[in-house]
């Protein structure tokens, strides 16, 4: 029985423990500022005490989520280990859901409702009344419920999540009838709430007319005598009064109900309106009891659905909260984090929440870091206010929101975890703790508490005291961290600790392992100023000699200080400001190489399009040839036997059949003719014959010969042309160009030749030789149809160059060269570019 009792005392130890740890690191973080940010954009108070409420999710607050969640078909979580992590995932899901019809859809519609919990809590208690203000209010929830209800239930494919969760929202269209038909929206009710009620306002808007008339006369008749102080009358306690002068009173019959502060007029009931108003009274006593039956009635019915209304009010909270999430994250950038089952973090991209919405996005500089289990710690060094506590805070924050079911700002994977931090200067004088004893307490707390799912962040690890203690003291908490198996992030000014980090440790197969990984923020050492650009991997120096002489330090007093830094101590500061700018040249160099295979990617992208298309069109027409050579085939076929035909049956004359056979057979060598000219010109890139001018150069289909054309009859479409001194005068159709004497064709005209050379390597050539040979390359490249050639012709004394670029001044169909980049020979190569 002792043993039980002790171990719960352990455990509610413990628990308090954890609730004192976990709160200071809410509050070091700003945990709380960010959730009342969101929350101020909610519309309904419970959807407030949701955000203001959440909790990262861990199996110490399991219960929690039980208690107060719900998953998309509305029913309440299974209680078990796992009830926080599917409350998590199904409402990270719905804000995600939420951005999507924020962004694409019409606006979600949820107005600001009053929280009628207490007022439908209260109309369940036997006698009571509820007014027709709060009777309105509770209308507005049964609106807004049926409103959101029908938005969302149409588009059920889109927002499976949200629109399952609203099917639970209580339809009550006939309560919301019965409302409507009682009270009006400025809260008054209707005369035509029932029948009794009309009859009776119409009974006191007639006898209300009545006394107005008669005290018109009265008002007149005593204005007269000059015995009232102004000529009207008003309404005191419910009764028409006549304002009389004090001097007066005694003058006239009636019932005196008061008078002015300064007692010069008195108010009046004349005696023969006395009945008239005790008539109006009386119906107005008659009008309270039938809006009390009214009321008490509208109360009963509210009663009888309060439990179904509470619960809608709860669903309409969350749906708020979602909105407000969702708000948030569009608002800046929020991104939709990846709860993982492996133990690791990856975090990419991410800012620092509050910085971000009080400088906006553009002006925070964002963080990139991840842990795993062969990488669990980092220790970041670097000047002061050089980012080492932003990121603390960035890192922290960040998985917070992610695993209390926010969106991060970046992109963030991360497994469950207990935040603890060690932020701050957390001194007391009336608790007797210096900064140095009260970070201590708050490790030795941390320390009691944290296991494998914790993440650890600590400022300045033991910085108050002597340093060589405090850096012994530090390296055995951080092995203890390794030991725990526990994910942590360190900042430090203690050179022996950035060499602590560099340390390799032995894993349980005996093998190395690097656990804890040195980090930095870079510092531009011309300004004398931080980036916040972090460096994974690298040490920090602290610049204390680089910022003290900035501010103006004196330089005996800097000279005298340099003398007491160890030899190691200097050494070790000027390795890790090489390997800073090490890294960072490799960076840029990395940064340039991605750039260039991007762009060469592009290039291999655009080659294989084009002879893609080559190819595609190359059997298009070799179809559309092979549909039609079938159809000459045909229709000779079909000439023949037609012909034979006739000459048997002698239907015909054998001179007419001849005749129409040669014309016929005339018109199918013809589109035979044709086919094989596109043939040939597509497979030896020639071109057609349409029209010829005088020395062309053509060639005839089925003769290798190349001949001159003397003359040419564009418009006949025939050429007297030369072959080896015979003239012949042949038809257009039989003739292709060889090769073009005095005119170049349109660039567009031709298809791209994959096949054409386009590059010429003059290296080893002589000047004369090399002009010759460029020559003769440009002029095959611009008869090929090329876009761009590669003229090789070395570095040397640049004289070669001289030359080259001198051929391509004296060639018409250049447009333009440069020498080449470095992937393309540099200046040891001209890249030319044709007409």
């Amino acid at each position: 029985m002792n043993q039980n009792n002790n171990n719960n005392i352990e455990k509610n130890a413990d628990a308090d423990v954890e609730e004192i740890v976990a709160n200071s690191t809410f509050d070091e973080l700003e945990f709380s500022e960010v959730k009342e940010y969101i929350a101020k954009k909610c519309l309904t108070s419970k959807g407030r005490e949701l955000i203001l409420s959440a909790l990262p999710i861990t199996s110490s607050n399991a219960r929690f989520f039980f208690d107060n969640a719900r998953i998309g078909d509305g029913e309440t979580m299974l209680q078990n280990e796992n009830s926080g992590l599917l409350w998590l995932n199904n409402e990270l899901a719905e804000i995600d859901e939420m951005v999507v019809l924020l962004t694409s859809d019409k606006n979600l519609p949820i107005e600001n409702i009053d929280d009628v919990r207490e007022i439908l809590q209260r109309s369940r208690v036997d006698g009571t009344l509820l007014s027709a203000a709060e009777i309105v209010a509770i209308y507005d929830v049964i609106r807004v419920a049926m409103g959101i209800k029908s938005f969302l239930r149409r588009k059920l494919d889109k927002y499976p999540l949200l629109s399952n969760e609203v099917l639970a929202l209580y339809d009550s269209p006939q309560l919301q009838k019965r409302i409507s038909d009682t009270i009006d929206d400025s809260g008054e009710i209707k005369d035509t709430a029932t029948k009794a009620l009309q009859h009776i306002r119409q009974e006191i808007l007639t006898a209300s007319n009545r006394l107005r008339s008669r005290m018109h006369k009265i008002v007149r008749q005593f204005s007269d005598n000059e015995y009232t102080q102004d000529d009207f009358y008003t309404v005191r306690d419910g009764r028409f009064v006549l304002p009389i002068k004090a001097e007066h009173k005694r003058h006239l019959g009636g019932i005196i109900h008061g008078a002015s502060q300064t007692g010069s007029t008195v108010y009046l009931e004349p005696s023969e309106v006395i009945e008239m108003n005790n008539e109006i009274s009386l119906l107005k006593s008659e009008e309270q009891n039938e809006i009390y039956n009214i009321l008490k009635a509208l109360t009963k019915e509210i009663a009888m659905d309060a439990i179904q209304l509470i619960e809608s009010y709860g669903i309409i909270g969350h749906i708020d909260a979602i909105h407000s999430k969702a708000t948030y994250a569009l608002s800046f950038g929020g991104i939709k984090p990846e709860i993982l089952d492996s133990n690791e973090v990856f975090m990419s991209k991410v800012y620092h929440p509050i910085l971000v919405q009080r400088l906006g996005k553009k002006n925070v500089v964002p963080l990139s870091i991840s842990f795993n289990t062969s990488k669990r710690g980092h220790l970041i060094s670097g000047p002061n206010a050089g980012g080492k506590t932003v990121a603390l805070k960035s890192i922290g924050l960040n998985i917070i929101l992610a695993t209390s079911g926010f969106f991060p700002i970046g992109e963030v994977k991360t497994c469950p975890l207990r935040v603890y931090s060690a932020i701050g200067d957390h001194q007391s004088i009336e608790n007797n703790l210096s900064t140095f004893s009260s970070q201590l307490l708050n490790m030795k707390r941390i320390l009691d508490i944290a296991d494998h799912n914790s993440l650890v962040l600590i400022d300045e690890i033991c910085s108050g005291t002597d340093p060589r203690e405090g850096s012994a003291l530090a390296a055995g908490i951080l092995d203890t961290f390794i030991e725990l198996h526990l994910f942590f992030v360190v900042t430090t000014h203690q050179s022996s600790l950035k060499t602590y980090a560099l340390n390799p440790r032995k894993n349980e197969d005996g093998s190395d392992s690097n656990v804890i990984q040195n980090g930095s923020f870079e510092f531009d050492e011309v300004a004398l100023k931080p980036t916040y650009n972090f460096l994974s991997g690298i040490p920090g120096n602290s610049y204390a000699f680089f910022l003290a002489r900035n501010v103006g330090l004196a330089r005996n007093v800097l000279s005298r200080a340099k003398k007491y830094l160890g030899g190691r101590t200097k050494q070790l500061e000027r390795s890790i400001a090489m390997l800073g700018k090490y890294k960072h040249q490799s960076e840029e160099m990395l940064k340039e190489a991605n750039a260039e295979k991007l762009k060469y990617e592009g290039m291999k992208r655009d080659y294989e399009n084009r002879k893609k298309e080559f190819v595609d069109k190359k059997k298009q027409m070799l179809d559309e040839a092979k549909l039609q050579a079938n159809e000459i085939l045909q229709k000779a076929n079909a000439l023949v036997e037609n012909t034979i035909r006739q000459i048997k049956e002698e239907k015909r004359k054998v001179s007419e059949v001849k005749s129409e056979f040669d014309k016929t057979q005339k018109e199918v060598a013809d589109a035979a003719t044709k086919i094989k000219l596109r043939q040939a010109a597509e497979t030896s890139n020639i071109q057609v014959a349409e029209e010829l001018n005088t020395d062309d150069s053509v060639g005839m289909l089925d003769n290798s010969e190349i001949g001159r054309v003397l003359e040419a009859d564009n418009d006949a479409k025939t050429a007297l042309v030369a072959f080896n001194g015979m003239k012949f005068r042949l038809p257009y159709s039989q003739l292709f160009l060889k090769e073009q004497s005095h005119r170049k064709p349109a660039r567009n005209a031709s298809p791209l030749n994959l096949s054409a050379n386009t590059k010429l390597d003059l290296r080893g050539f002589r000047v004369e030789e090399a002009i010759n040979a460029t020559t003769n390359f440009l002029a095959a490249a611009v008869m090929q149809n090329v876009d761009f050639v590669t003229i090789i012709h070395g570095k040397g004394t640049g004289a070669m160059r001289q030359c080259v670029h001198q051929v391509l001044r004296d060639t018409s169909g250049i447009k333009s060269w440069r020498l080449g980049e470095i992937y393309e020979g540099g200046s040891g190569a001209t890249i030319a570019y044709l007409k």
